[in-house]
């Protein structure tokens, strides 16, 4: 594919993955790297703007493809894309900020921090935005751009003031990325900052956090890597795999229903399916909620509009 067809491919968002265009584009990344950065100059003139645009998806799948090249050019672009107000990075990609942001900016990390750490500490900046700058600093320490002192330090910082001291998501991802890393030097900081209303205890206990300090889950820390393979990343979405495309789920019959049947085929009725087991209880730290997960305080309502509303 030429480098013209490539772009032609992904820009729009068909419901079917373009891996073939992903592809070659990975294949011909020195000639297609300029027009993606082409792409992310344009929406960080306007993300808003870009964000009312419908059925457009060439940006997302340059963000992936950049995060993977590990282009530096691209880092202060995104950090501009994503300092957008309100709720324009979701719209201009999904879940993705929840989900691979910090990944995706520690991917392209060109060894300022500066640009991060404003990404973090600001206050106009969507609060989950800001959490995945949190989580970019573990990911930069973990693919060795950042020494574990000095992202213990900077959180030290934010718990000294850098960030403002009323409840936030920020607090949330904070306190979980202490253990993440893990940084036990700052226990006592955590705990200031539960017994000050800050960090939403149904979100991370303290047991929790202070559990996962004294011994720490390398599984956690495994999670803040790099982005190497922007396919792999991105093919498995729902968004690419429609609903109707699979085969539909059936419900087992009940018992009685299984009887009739039975008596109809002249067999005897198999075994009523076993009762669905109880849910466990609830583990003292989970893995973080999305947005638009279900709160865990049990409203029914969205993580977002209840607990996890800054």
């Amino acid at each position: 594919m030429t480098i013209p067809e490539i772009l032609t491919d992904l820009e729009p968002y068909t419901g079917r993955f373009p891996k073939k265009a992903m592809q070659a584009a990975i294949e011909q990344r020195e000639a297609i790297t300029p027009e993606l950065l082409r792409v992310v100059e344009t929406v960080a003139e306007d993300p808003v703007k870009h964000a009312e645009r419908r059925g457009y998806a060439l940006h997302l799948f340059a963000i992936y493809l950049l995060a993977q090249f590990r282009e530096n050019r691209a880092y202060p672009l995104f950090v501009k894309i994503f300092s957008a107000p309100g709720e324009t990075a979701f719209d201009l990609v999904g879940d993705t900020v929840t989900e691979r942001l910090g990944r995706i900016l520690a991917s392209v990390y060109d060894g300022n921090p500066a640009p991060l750490q404003s990404l973090v500490e600001s206050e106009e900046v969507n609060e989950y935005v800001r959490d995945a700058g949190i989580d970019a600093f573990l990911a930069l320490e973990h693919s060795g751009q950042m020494s574990r002192e000095e992202v213990m330090e900077y959180f030290r910082k934010l718990f000294g003031g850098k960030l403002k001291r009323s409840h936030s998501h920020v607090w949330n991802g904070l306190v979980c990325a202490v253990a993440d890393l893990p940084a036990p030097e700052l226990l006592e900081d955590v705990r200031r900052a539960y017994a000050d209303g800050l960090v939403d205890s149904g979100f991370a206990r303290l047991e929790g956090i202070d559990r996962d300090l004294r011994a720490p889950n390398p599984r956690r820390r495994a999670r803040h890597h790099i982005i190497t393979d922007a396919i792999a990343e991105m093919e498995w979405w729902a968004s690419f795999h429609p609903r109707d495309s699979r085969p539909a789920k059936l419900s087992p019959l009940p018992p009685r229903a299984l009887a009739a049947l039975s008596k109809i085929l002249d067999q005897p009725a198999p075994p009523a399916p076993p009762a669905p087991p109880k849910p466990s209880p609830a583990v003292p730290r989970q893995p973080k909620i999305g947005r638009n997960d279900p709160c865990p305080c049990g409203s029914s309502k969205k993580y977002k509009k209840c607990c996890g509303k800054g």
